[in-house]
């Protein structure tokens, strides 16, 4: 019941901002997805604080917008300012943590990585597809979000009611196969829909619906895994209580953390 709850606090509040965000463009939907990012990684963070690491915040917050300002298209044109950033960042981290004398300053620095890499990376990605969509008059980012949320409530619904056989018991016990599948029909079928309906926009073909599809179907579950391993490992239900008893929000944003990186390579290679 309380998951249900759940899924209709964002079918009222989540899905009007985030279409409204979307239809808003660039810089509205990158200064809401940078909130998110940055939430993201403080919960991210507290999970780590929990295992007795102690991962450097403010670092993580201050490389999170310069992350959040490349996807916008700040300076992601001058490469090599990028990576001298990336070399930079790592370089002033390991000061950081000299100076500061923390204990298991190894897992300190190696949390503080690899927070910065799975969150805003990896989410940050969103705000280049949005910058795509407008460029190319397609709405790829919209339905990459429909699809996500389709496929955690299709394979909410089909897996309650027919699931029996779990699929990664020892990661998300109420996860089944049958929700799985049911989960990444749904995703094929909301991009092959709007292809048909000429809503996918851009020059993108029938095949290219279909590999959108695909990789919401199959990476969006990943991402939801991969966040449940590390809740699973840490030991908590949820990765925070921002939602107020509906989770936080990596819990809510976590079918994104794979799926879009995923398209944004794809069309990095093969359309554009």
């Amino acid at each position: 019941m309380k998951e249900l709850k759940g899924r209709k606090l964002i079918l009222i509040l989540g899905v009007p901002l985030g279409v409204g965000c979307f239809y808003l463009g660039n810089p509205v939907f990158a200064i809401v997805t940078t909130a998110i990012m940055l939430l993201g990684i403080d919960e991210f963070f507290r999970m780590c604080e929990l295992k007795g690491s102690f991962p450097n915040r403010i670092f993580g917050f201050i490389v999170t917008i310069f992350i959040a300002l490349a996807y916008s298209g700040i300076y992601s044109h001058h490469q090599i300012t990028v990576l001298g950033l990336s070399c930079l960042a790592v370089i002033s981290l390991f000061i950081i943590e000299i100076i500061n004398s923390k204990k298991e300053p190894l897992q300190n620095i190696a949390n503080t990585i690899l927070g910065i890499l799975f969150v805003p990376t990896l989410l940050g990605t969103i705000i280049h597809l949005r910058q795509l969509d407008h460029i190319y008059y397609s709405n790829i980012t919209l339905l990459l979000f429909i699809s996500v949320w389709l496929c955690d409530t299709a394979a909410f619904v089909f897996g309650t009611k027919f699931g029996k056989k779990k699929i990664l018991p020892n990661i998300s016990p109420k996860k089944s196969w049958v929700g799985s599948i049911s989960g990444f029909i749904a995703s094929v079928l909301t991009f092959f829909i709007a292809f048909k309906l000429d809503y996918l926009g851009g020059n993108y073909s029938l095949n290219d619906s279909l590999v959108f599809g695909f990789i919401s179907g199959v990476f969006g579950q990943f991402g939801d895994f991969g966040e449940s391993l590390l809740k699973r490992d840490v030991g908590v239900k949820d990765s925070g209580d921002i939602l107020r008893g509906h989770g936080g929000i990596l819990d809510r944003f976590d079918s994104l953390l794979f799926s879009s990186p995923m398209i944004y390579i794809y069309l990095l290679v093969f359309n554009y």
